[in-house]
């Protein structure tokens, strides 16, 4: 399966999605199996809580074209999102992933094979990062790595 990275940001808010991912016209599941998020604001001590959710309806944001890790696949079916103006529409009880941290350091995720946060194989349906607990506003970056 072809691997992709996928990156955006934005601003630290409660219920606020930083970055999704979904499932493009041809239906392929998708599966993160790599995350990293970071502050990119002058170091201070807010802390964060985030989580990773399957959805169901994309929500509106700005574009982000996903880039295949090895040149050599094909351009990736699934879609990305990010700095949404309408948040995607989240399937209730399905946290795939929670953490908090403080944005004095970033936070990795690292999936063991086979363990990797998947999405249902249905189009428009995939998965979004979001801020659920924000002390502060600043800028965030995330990177996602998945395959399809």
């Amino acid at each position: 399966m072809p691997d992709y990275s996928v990156d955006g940001n934005q601003n630290a808010a409660a219920s606020t999605t930083i970055l999704s991912i979904s499932v493009g016209a041809t239906v392929r599941r998708l599966a993160i199996f790599y995350l990293t998020i970071g502050s990119a604001a002058t170091p201070a001590d807010q802390a964060n809580n985030c989580q990773v959710n399957r959805l169901t309806a994309d929500g509106v944001g700005t574009a982000v074209t996903p880039q295949a890790l090895d040149p050599a696949e094909p351009a990736a079916v699934g879609t990305g999102l990010e700095d949404h103006t309408t948040e995607p529409t989240y399937t209730a009880n399905a946290v795939l992933l929670s953490f908090s941290f403080n944005t004095r350091a970033n936070y990795q995720f690292y999936a063991n094979p086979g363990r990797e946060l998947k999405s249902p194989g249905t189009l428009s349906n995939g998965l979004g990062l979001r801020f659920v607990v924000a002390t502060g506003t600043q800028l965030h970056e995330a990177t996602l790595h998945y395959f399809e």
